[in-house]
């Protein structure tokens, strides 16, 4: 189980990778906080690449929903979520 801080859309948010689920969560200053749950059998891919200028980023598709999201630890992110997908 990891919980990663990501930057998705200019705002900090964070993914929880559980053994059967993706949660992401971005706190909003009003109101409830965004929240979306993927459980990992709807994972179709996860990979990780490196901006010319340095920065990590993991592209996570969902079936036909993409998120990308800047990464601190993207190598173990996702590494964390193929052995989810592969267990």
């Amino acid at each position: 189980m990891g919980v990663y801080q990501i930057r998705e859309d200019g705002k900090n948010a964070t993914v929880e990778v559980l053994d059967d689920c993706v949660i992401r969560t971005r706190k909003k200053t009003i109101g409830k906080d965004d929240i979306q749950t993927f459980p990992i059998k709807s994972v179709t891919s996860v990979s990780h690449d490196r901006n010319p200028f340095g920065t990590d980023q993991v592209r996570i598709q969902f079936g036909s929903v993409s998120y990308e999201w800047k990464v601190k630890d993207a190598e173990q992110m996702v590494a964390d979520v193929h052995s989810k997908m592969f267990q």
